[in-house]
């Protein structure tokens, strides 16, 4: 959308069949309806201007981009949830995940409770820390399955406390009877049960699970962006100037993170930034100070 204002003719290629990619996956999810106004308002915009093209069930390949010629890249093709259990607490893959059913956070914010093929309790292993562990605890106990939340931190989505949220959270799951075990990580797994340790003492104990689902860390899609690298002494002879990484493709984030990427891509674009400058507008603090003195705060 930026670049498009300032005047830069752009194709916009979306492999699915919607707009938002990510935006659109989690603005399904309970209380999360709003997040759509990320992408819709950004997708009116666009269809406002002539210079900005946009196809969707559009995947594209590095062959694809190469036959193209197309001068400037930018690859945002985002990331995808580990299913192995690696993330802050656990630093290597847990092998024994493989003993009972394991689904990705992705199958759920795709296709909704129905991911879920198995009767039986479903554990919520939370080493994110934020909204999504709650949100899908909340989805699965909405739906009528048994959940059991399992976080190594002292209360459920210790991370939004900076966003006021935390105790609204841990109340709404309590509400839908959602038992929440904290201060606890993942030990061993048998087909239909999971070994629990506590992150303190190291005594392990056993509950009842049939499916887990791990919230942990995320890993970015960059097989496009491997797979044109592998091509670069091709670039020169189709056109191609330059290839870049926005948003979870370069580094997995809040969606605000994402935005700011492609903003900080479409501003930067066409110039040489300072290496003295750091890569984002500082705020005013005395303006912001003298406003506050102004309204009587």
């Amino acid at each position: 959308m930026r670049l498009q204002q300032r005047g830069v003719d752009v194709t916009l290629a979306e492999a699915g069949r919607e707009w938002g990619g990510r935006v659109s996956r989690e603005s399904r999810l309970p209380g999360l309806a709003t997040w759509a106004r990320v992408r819709d308002w950004r997708v009116g915009q666009l269809k406002t201007y002539q210079n900005a093209q946009m196809y969707l069930q559009s995947p594209l390949s590095a062959d694809d981009i190469l036959q193209y010629g197309i001068p400037h890249i930018a690859i945002a093709t985002g990331s995808h949830w580990r299913s192995d259990g690696v993330g802050r607490t656990h630093c290597l893959p847990l092998d024994y995940l493989q003993a009972g059913v394991t689904i990705s956070p992705d199958a759920l914010l795709s296709d909704g409770a129905k991911a879920v093929s198995v009767d039986g309790p479903v554990v919520i292993f939370d080493d994110d820390c934020f909204y999504m562990g709650s949100v899908l605890a909340e989805l699965l106990a909405a739906a009528g399955w048994k959940v059991t939340f399992v976080t190594p931190e002292a209360q459920v989505a210790p991370w939004s406390n900076h966003t006021l949220e935390q105790a609204r959270v841990q109340r709404r799951l309590i509400e839908l009877d959602v038992t929440i075990i904290t201060a606890h990580c993942l030990a061993g797994r048998a087909a239909e049960s999971l070994e629990l340790a506590c992150i303190y003492s190291g005594k392990t104990r056993w509950i009842d699970c049939v499916a887990l689902v791990p919230v942990t860390a995320r890993l970015p899609d960059e097989s496009l962006w491997l797979d044109l690298t592998a091509h670069r002494r091709e670039w020169a002879d189709a056109g191609i100037q330059s290839v870049t990484r926005i948003g979870d493709c370069l580094a997995p984030g809040l969606i605000a993170a994402a935005n700011y990427s492609g903003h900080q891509y479409a501003r930067e674009f066409g110039t040489t930034p300072s290496r003295d400058a750091v890569p984002f507008m500082r705020e005013d603090i005395a303006m912001i100070r003298s406003t506050v003195a102004a309204a009587g705060g």
